[in-house]
């Protein structure tokens, strides 16, 4: 039923490709990849290679919130510090849960590229006005997130990149994943875009500085092994709120952490990315995940209301249910060769349910 599911998806032309992997904690219960070898031919020559694909957001609570709370873990940091403290010229009120939780006020997103130089971008986020007070509102903001990234490069007094693969990346032997691919590499890589005409179209509501927008260059080739992303592309690969690269078995590895017994974090830093820190909120939000009792998730009714997840634009999402220890995951290209209106937080909840009926009757 699965895979009848997602060929058919594949077929309409939702997405050139997919990738899930559903698992009870470490053992993978199913495992499928496919893909429109007509839209991506290049790929055959990939077919022994693991699928890597564009995670877009899913970097977000798969690497910089999860920095922030090895910083927190180490004395360096704590959910109250103010960003203000570490820069002196940022917004009074707004504090490091704040930017974790998207109740910082901070608006959704904005075309740094075409309105900023790329050592100026805090300044520039900092100069924009806030949507709400901060822990007032729920409004999820890229910026916000690639704020999180500037704290954790002052604080350590490293590259993101580094700290990462120091923390993260290396820690848990990730060996198909990546902030920056190694070129050699990169024609591996599933595509995830012919140039950026999605984000082109986006940009047009927003004003512009000279000569940021008239210097600008979109890419207008196939992306691959590149991060879709233009802000984190612009700032050279990732911003902290995208620009991470990964396979199935790689996040299932890292998903593993956020359940009990985890080696990357103390036991009492699990509570944090699954304590609601908007219970008052439409939108539930955690440290880095959003929790699937939120009014409107891609999580869906296979999940227990307490598991934790996020999307990716791309196409990717990553759901954790601790109470019965079961990982969604699904990896797709649905902007590839171009962006399509197609619901797919319907696909994962359908995907879900379907992916549960196997562990059903594995159970019976």
């Amino acid at each position: 039923m699965v895979q009848q599911f997602v060929d058919k998806a594949i077929e309409k032309g939702y997405f050139a490709s997919v990738s899930l992997l559903y698992a009870k904690k470490d053992i993978v219960i199913y495992k499928y990849f496919n893909y429109d070898s007509h839209k991506i031919p290049e790929w055959r020559e990939c077919a022994n290679k693991p699928p890597i694909y564009d995670l877009a957001s899913l970097t977000k609570p798969l690497i910089t919130a999860p920095l922030i709370v090895k910083l927190i873990e180490e004395g360096a940091l704590s959910l109250n510090t103010k960003v203000k403290d570490i820069f002196p010229l940022f917004h009074k009120d707004i504090t490091l849960l704040h930017l974790l939780t998207h109740t910082s006020g901070i608006q959704a997103w904005s075309p740094l590229y075409l309105n900023c130089a790329k050592d100026d971008i805090l300044n520039y986020i900092v100069s924009l006005p806030l949507k709400a007070k901060p822990g007032r509102k729920v409004i999820y903001s890229c910026l916000g997130y690639i704020v999180l990234k500037e704290v954790i490069e002052k604080v350590t007094k490293r590259k993101f990149f580094d700290v990462a693969d120091e923390y993260i990346i290396k820690k848990l032997s990730l060996e198909n994943t990546f902030i920056n691919v190694p070129l050699n590499i990169k024609k591996h890589l599933i595509p995830s875009e012919k140039g950026n005409q999605y984000e082109i179209e986006l940009s047009k509501k927003y004003k512009y500085n000279e000569p940021f927008y008239t210097n600008y260059q979109w890419r207008d080739y196939i992306l691959q092994g590149e991060t879709n992303d233009c802000n984190s592309w612009y700032g050279g690969g990732s911003l902290g709120n995208a620009g991470l690269f990964s396979s199935v078995d790689d996040i299932h590895k890292l998903a593993l952490q956020f359940l009990p017994d985890t080696t990357l974090f103390k036991d009492r830093s699990l509570n944090l990315f699954y304590n609601n820190f908007t219970p008052f909120k439409g939108s539930h939000r955690s440290v880095g995940f959003k929790l699937n009792s939120s009014l409107i998730t891609s999580g869906g009714k296979a999940l227990n209301k307490e598991a934790i997840g996020h999307n990716g634009f791309t196409g990717t999402s990553l759901w954790i249910d601790n109470k019965s220890e079961e990982i969604y995951i699904i990896l797709s290209n649905r902007l590839y060769p171009e962006f399509k209106p197609y619901n797919m937080n319907r696909f994962r909840r359908k995907a879900h349910r379907l992916l549960k009926k196997i562990n059903e009757k594995i159970s019976n």
